[in-house]
């Protein structure tokens, strides 16, 4: 590590908190996640109108107990980020084990034509990036953290797994497209919000959601294999779950895809409610000027 990378408060933090074991690093996580991230209003209040938009079929006692557990679970994401970070490959690939999809998902890497992984911010992410890139590089766009010494940290972190990032503009999508030409693989994270003129709208849990369009345009383009995954936690540690994208992502139009790519997202959440990013304000780009769903619980 350079000595611009270690002067970081906050990559101090994160080294030590890898050397600690990681069941108690977790343990502490969930503490500290569901005491002190429920004074953060906005977060609190963010999770609380997505649960109420996404799932709308649970009580409020329900919501209410989900939101606590996902308090739990963005602590425990982070605490862990330690040891995803800093300790060898083969620590963590000791910690993930398969789960639903992951053999198909093993042979679709290493077999011929190219794999695109659309990895939504559900489980713990980084350890995707380990998990695939011990089978085959995988190549993943990256948009740089403001944080110079944080942001050196975590490229030296995801390359050393054997990761190949690429910067997200028009020179990163001539590279992905490269790779899955090559039979490569491609990660992406389809459930931010993206760019404007970078997305178009798809129904995600029944509300419009403006969704990355690259994702629908690089399969057709390169006729890849799409999977949607998540590093899901368990108390044996990550479970590698893969679905097949929905048939219809494959649609040449864009609108019948991009449903496709949602509803497949939609599945995967449900594997493990909690431990997806409900604290995203997935909906607050809306067609049309029509009001942003959260503004009215920010006041």
């Amino acid at each position: 590590m350079s000595d611009q990378v270690s002067s970081s408060p906050m990559t101090k933090l994160i080294t030590i908190i890898g050397k600690l074991p990681l069941p108690f690093v977790r343990c502490v996580g969930r503490i500290f996640g569901l005491l002190g991230l429920r004074f953060d209003r906005r977060t609190r209040r963010a999770i609380d109108r997505n649960l109420e938009l996404c799932l709308p079929h649970m009580d409020k006692e329900q919501r209410t107990r989900l939101r606590n557990r996902r308090l739990q679970h963005m602590g425990q994401t982070f605490a862990e980020m330690g040891h995803l970070w800093t300790r060898d490959v083969k620590f963590i690939l000791n910690q993930c084990y398969d789960g639903e999809g992951a053999q198909a998902l093993k042979e679709a890497v290493e077999g011929k034509g190219g794999v695109i992984l659309l990895a939504p911010h559900l489980g713990n992410w980084e350890a995707v990036n380990v998990y695939i890139s011990s089978i085959r590089p995988m190549t993943a766009m990256y948009r740089p953290y403001k944080d110079k010494a944080l942001d050196a940290f975590i490229l030296k972190a995801r390359n050393r797994a054997g990761g190949d990032l690429v910067p997200t503009n028009r020179r990163g999508v001539m590279q992905i497209v490269k790779t899955l030409n090559a039979d490569g693989v491609v990660g992406m994270l389809p459930d931010q919000v993206p760019q404007k003129g970078s997305g178009e709208f798809a129904s995600f849990f029944g509300h419009q959601a403006y969704t990355m369009t690259l994702a629908s345009q690089l399969a057709q383009k390169t006729n890849a294999k799409a999977f949607v995954v998540g590093c899901i936690q368990t108390k044996k540690g990550f479970e590698m779950t893969a679905l097949e994208v929905d048939p219809s992502f494959y649609d040449a139009d864009v609108s019948t895809s991009l449903e496709g790519m949602n509803t497949t997202i939609e599945k995967i959440v449900q594997r493990a409610p909690s431990q997806y990013q409900w604290e995203y304000k997935r909906f607050k780009v809306q067609p049309h000027d029509a009001l942003n769903p959260y503004k009215e619980h920010d006041h």
